[in-house]
């Protein structure tokens, strides 16, 4: 085994290098398919101006084609050797994208997004097959035994983003680059599965063993996947992506879209599009103010309501055109263009007629034909999107589903007079609906208890939202104020129970801290190296908590704190194999005052009876060897013994059992790894079970659920201690369970924890970011 993986890291390292040697050469092939598609570009474009702008941009890449084939070598080793790197700036085809974001961005920086993702659509059609093997084969050299395919270096999104890197140090204009970029991605996709398939092809001769892939039943994310919100019989604005599945775990391949779909989506301006809603964001869609002169804007509208209807569309005018002039003259003759102006102004300023249909499709449809212009119109659709995003979030029961449901007239009315909504993370909508959405995660069924009394409570508090006739946010802010005050009375109920166990565990973290140095001062000792491991590993597990204890409540110099300090001596010289010998007298002295001081130490702890009777009667017999002049056994004390690590390691406090019974304390035994059989089933099937990197910096409020005598319980972060080494968690009920880091790494990794909430609004609209980015890429 160890020469296979000698030669499998070798065989890694030579792949990489082939691959990244092979730049140049690829470049050559991009610079050369760009300018033939640029040429053909410039050759039928009729605009001048825009013929001049190609003419440019394939002056500049051959200007800067040996340039870019220096660079994009080394651009792709740099990303290669620093793969962690490479995977958190690699381009993620809008994935990563969030909608708070696009407020900050410009059109150019949209545009860069939009085109990188459609540069790694493009190449993942192309290459999807070949990469799924070479994903098997290079997983397989770095030594895993299941498939991961973001550990492969070679993918295309770093391919992607090195040639993004390389091609903005050009500094030529962003119009330019985004040319470049996109007609190269055909070409980069097509070179890269005919790479991908050399690569395995070497892999393979040289005997390498595909790694299998792991079939994981993951929790879909919060609206990911459903990509559209649509009301009944009516059609869809923008569907989502057809997915098909190649192998387990492999890459998802999406479909194109048709000819007929991309026609639809050209003409259609209600059309969500990544750079609209960056607009509508913004503000740059916001109605322009009137012309001051309301005549002329009259005639304007007037000419352009007629002129441009079905008839300008028709090879022949009718005789009806003719007439629009003479009418508007004979108006200004009689005076009356002001009285038609004003009563047009007063329909378009009045409210659309209500309509018989009051359900939630009835009103986003009245809504939607109201609409005045294109910003209240995607901000309608902005909202239908969100709320359909939510509504299907699996981790929300269907009465709260149904419940946001009912809530979208009022959201849809909002967002026709207040934008802020969107661009407010305070905004009191977007935090009523977070606050209901969050706080109904406390609820695993509908028959959980409590659970009716929440919905009902909800349900009348937000009855005069669902019935009003939205004209701002106030209303949002009186309901979420009655809201608030309610759940802030229940949550005094609990607050008790819980601030104890806040201040048992910070006093116990505190407590670990100041023992952590004591023992590294205890294991430091001259005379350590010389005394058996069950006394150092004594001194630096409990009777460091006793001196720490000490001097947390007395104070460092206080006389308790001396007396447990000046133990520590006098256990390793009596433990100690020489010196106790030779001086007999002295230890008959020092024995009593030893097993008094060491009793009373671990009593001010309530350390268990049985662990310190069984390390006194080791001490015992220790001393009953030096009083008959006998040496102990001679011991390896060089290396250091687990027990001690453990004690010396950060992210394992030690709780005492009163704190522990406060806070109801998990703590996980310590299970010896079992040697493998010789009947073993293969390491293939010994996948390991990575912790959730996210799980560290969880915030406060989140929401999980925990394994807790063989039944799955709800229950929410509540406290985690200043260093991070202990985290308290409080169910709906006011019951607590608390526990260390390593304590919850450990259930994380054996399944029995896991995270079920994040932000669900803000998650449902970084969805509808992501189906703006899906239709912008489709309209490419």
């Amino acid at each position: 085994m160890p020469s296979a993986s000698a030669q499998y890291q070798a065989l890694y390292q030579a792949t990489v290098r082939e691959a990244a040697s092979g730049g140049s050469l690829l470049m050559g092939k991009l610079v050369e398919a760009a300018r033939a598609a640029l040429q053909t570009r410039e050759a039928a474009s009729r605009d001048l101006r825009e013929r001049d702008a190609l003419t440019m941009s394939i002056k500049h890449l051959r200007a800067w084609e040996s340039e870019l084939c220096k660079r994009y070598p080394l651009a792709l080793l740099a990303a290669f050797d620093n793969p962690e790197v490479a995977k958190k700036a690699a381009p993620s085809a809008g994935g990563g994208l969030q909608f708070d974001q696009l407020e900050l961005m410009d059109e150019v920086q949209v545009l860069t997004s939009v085109a990188l993702a459609r540069t790694q659509q493009v190449t993942m059609l192309a290459a999807e097959a070949s990469l799924a093997e070479l994903n098997t084969l290079i997983c397989s050299t770095l030594g895993l035994t299941a498939v991961r395919p973001e550990s492969n270096p070679l993918r295309p999104d770093v391919y992607i983003k090195a040639l993004k890197d390389v091609v903005e140090q050009t500094q030529v204009s962003a119009a330019t680059q985004l040319d470049w970029l996109g007609a190269m991605s055909v070409t980069l996709g097509q070179e890269l599965r005919k790479l991908y398939e050399h690569l395995s092809g070497k892999l393979r001769v040289e005997g390498v063993v595909a790694a299998g892939y792991k079939v994981v039943q993951t929790p879909s994310a919060s609206g990911v996947g459903r990509g559209v919100a649509q009301g009944v019989n009516e059609p869809a604005l923008a569907q989502p992506p057809q997915v098909s599945s190649g192998a387990p775990g492999a890459p998802a391949r999406v479909a194109p879209p048709t000819a007929q779909s991309v026609r639809e989506r050209s003409t259609d301006d209600a059309l969500l599009t990544l750079d609209k809603l960056r607009r509508l964001l913004a503000g740059e869609l916001e109605p322009q103010q009137a012309p001051a002169n309301r005549v002329q804007s009259f005639a304007e509208q007037f000419s352009r309501d007629f002129e441009s209807g079905p008839q300008a569309a028709e090879p022949h005018a009718t005789d009806f055109d003719s007439t629009v002039p003479a009418a508007l003259e004979a108006l200004t003759e009689m005076k009356q263009v002001d009285r038609v102006v004003q009563n047009l102004e007063a329909r378009r300023a009045a409210p659309a007629a209500p309509s018989a249909d009051n359900s939630v499709a009835g009103v986003r449809q009245s809504l939607r034909r109201g609409a005045r212009g294109m910003a209240q119109a995607l901000s309608l659709e902005v909202v239908t999107l969100m709320v359909d995003n939510i509504a299907h979030d699996p981790r929300l029961l269907p009465p709260v589903q149904e419940l946001v449901r009912s809530l979208e007239p009022a959201l849809l009315r909002l967002s026709l007079v207040d934008p802020r909504f969107f661009t407010d993370k305070q905004h009191p909508a977007r935090v009523l609906l977070q606050e209901i959405t969050h706080r109904s995660l406390a609820y695993v069924t509908v028959e959980a208890p409590g659970f009716d009394g929440f919905l009902r409570h909800l349900k009348l508090t937000l009855e005069p939202l669902i019935s009003a006739d939205i004209q701002g946010a106030e209303l949002f802010v009186e309901v979420l104020a009655q809201l608030q005050i309610a759940w802030m009375q229940a949550d005094e109920r609990k607050t008790e129970g819980r601030q104890e166990a806040v201040q048992v565990l910070k006093h116990a973290e505190a407590r670990n801290l100041l023992a952590e140095k004591i023992a590294r001062e205890i294991d430091a000792h001259p005379d350590a190296s010389r005394v058996p491991a069950v006394v150092i590993d004594f001194l630096c597990g409990p009777w460091a908590q006793v001196v720490a204890q000490a001097r947390i409540a007395g104070g460092a110099g206080s006389s308790v704190a001396d007396k447990y300090q000046a133990l520590i001596s006098a256990l390793l010289w009596s433990a100690h194999p020489d010196l106790a010998r030779k001086n007999v007298s002295k230890l008959t002295r020092l024995v009593p005052l030893l097993l008094n001081t060491l009793r009373d130490g671990l009593d001010s702890i309530r350390y268990p009876a049985t662990k310190t009777s069984a390390f006194l009667e080791a001490l015992m017999g220790l001393h009953q060897l030096a009083f008959r002049g006998v040496a102990p056994a001679p011991t390896d004390a060089a290396p250091t013994t687990s027990a001690r690590a453990r004690w010396l390691e950060g992210g394992d406090p030690w709780v005492a059992p009163e704190e522990a019974q406060a806070s109801n304390f998990i703590e996980l035994p310590d299970v010896p790894q079992q040697p493998a059989a010789a009947n073993a089933a293969p390491a293939a099937v010994n996948v390991d079970v990575p912790v959730d990197v996210a799980l560290g910096d969880l915030p406060l409020g989140s929401w999980v659920e925990l394994l807790v005598n063989d039944q799955w319980v709800r229950t929410q972060l509540t406290w985690a201690s200043p260093h991070g080494t202990l985290f308290l968690f409080t169910s709906v009920f006011g019951t607590t369970q608390s526990m260390t880091r390593r304590s919850r790494d450990k259930l994380v990794e054996a399944g029995k924890l896991r995270v079920i909430s994040g932000q669900v609004v803000e998650g449902a609209l970084n969805a509808v970011a992501q189906i703006a980015m899906r239709n912008s890429v489709d309209g490419l």
